[in-house]
């Protein structure tokens, strides 16, 4: 054989050789592609898993609305204490800021000829009396004429008068406390001379005290006489009370309405003009108590928190904020049974699967 056509022959098997070498050599990426592949399959089986958030059941309790106003304490009532005589003033039974029952004497009027004055009438309504009833006799068995023992009865009557007039003059020489208070001002000394209508003193009834604040109109409808309510004072205290007076009549200038709160006050201890947060009862509504962590936000601002449904489906629920209590916040617009996202709902979103896991399941 010719040396050329061993040289073709040789040539002719390399090159066979090194295509069946590029056949095997392509044979090992496709199998890496394989695998690769469904690697890839794996991993997205992984990423369409569920994701899990803890989640806990909340259920709605009845909750109080409160209406929360500055107000300020006032006495139920006050007086001022005015002299309904004239003359000196000769004694002085109490002093400011002592607390009076009703009766209880605060001073004392000089009664001068008063006495004597109460002796006089008295022996002219004595006398006025033998003279009516001697005319009275006559007139019924007709000596006298009817006129006359009128004029009589007239002349009788007049003296019965100016002896009771005399009498509560005297009796007025004695200023005594109207009603149970405390005597916050005393403007007289032993020996000052006063005159009918002067006033000598200020008496507040601080028991039971009020508290008065002021209600809008949007609001005042809702609040009613009997209902309770507490008052908590710049004093740090804190009181029960109840609504005695709610106003039908705004006030011109400010549209608002007049509330009275009435606190039991035996000791006086709650003075007059003191700054008072009122806490007034509105509405009972049904909500839930949530920690402030769970609060989410929509996509338009929208406050609100994201629950699971029957479906594992996450659903965003708008909220309204009821109170803020140092417990949690109180929230209405909840379904009444909820499943709510407690951990984990900043991960997820609306409309996502997820799997919920209770408390207990995590631990």
């Amino acid at each position: 054989m010719k040396s050329s056509h061993i040289l073709a022959v040789v040539l002719a098997v390399a090159v066979v050789a090194w295509v069946l070498s590029g056949q095997l050599t392509s044979e090992t990426p496709a199998t890496a592609d394989v695998t690769t592949t469904e690697a890839g399959t794996d991993e997205t089986a992984d990423a369409a898993a569920p994701a899990e958030v803890r989640v806990g059941t909340v259920s709605a309790a009845p909750y109080s609305l409160e209406l929360v106003v500055t107000g300020r304490t006032a006495a139920s009532r006050d007086v001022e204490l005015e002299v309904e005589t004239s003359g000196r003033i000769i004694e002085i039974a109490v002093s400011e800021g002592d607390q009076v029952a009703e009766g209880d004497l605060i001073a004392r009027i000089a009664q001068d000829d008063r006495p004597e004055r109460l002796a006089q009438a008295r022996a002219l309504v004595e006398q006025r009396q033998i003279q009516y009833d001697a005319s009275q006799e006559l007139m019924e068995s007709g000596w006298r004429e009817k006129t006359t023992n009128a004029q009589d009865k007239a002349e009788l009557d007049a003296a019965l008068a100016d002896l009771a007039a005399i009498r509560l003059d005297i009796a007025r020489t004695e200023i005594a406390a109207p009603f149970d208070g405390v005597l916050d001002e005393l403007m007289i000394e032993v020996g000052d001379v006063v005159d009918i209508n002067e006033t000598i003193g200020m008496l507040y009834d601080l028991d039971p005290v009020i508290v008065v604040a002021s209600v809008s109109e949007r609001e005042v409808g809702d609040i009613e006489v009997g209902d309770v309510g507490r008052a908590r004072l710049v004093t740090g205290q804190e009181v029960d009370g109840i609504i005695r007076f709610v106003s039908k009549v705004a006030e011109a200038e400010t549209r608002t309405f007049r509330v009275e709160l009435e606190l039991a006050n035996p000791d006086s201890n709650i003075p007059d003009g003191l700054t008072a947060d009122v806490v007034l009862p509105l509405d009972t509504v049904p909500a839930h108590l949530i920690s402030p962590s769970v609060l989410a936000l929509a996509d338009d601002g929208t406050i609100g928190v994201k629950i699971v449904d029957a479906d594992n489906t996450v659903v965003f629920v708008p909220i309204t904020i009821v109170a803020d209590t140092p417990n949690g916040i109180w929230v209405a617009g909840l379904p009444e049974t909820a499943t709510l996202i407690t951990v984990g709902q900043e991960f997820v979103a609306e409309g996502q699967k997820v799997k919920p896991v209770t408390v207990a399941e995590a631990q």
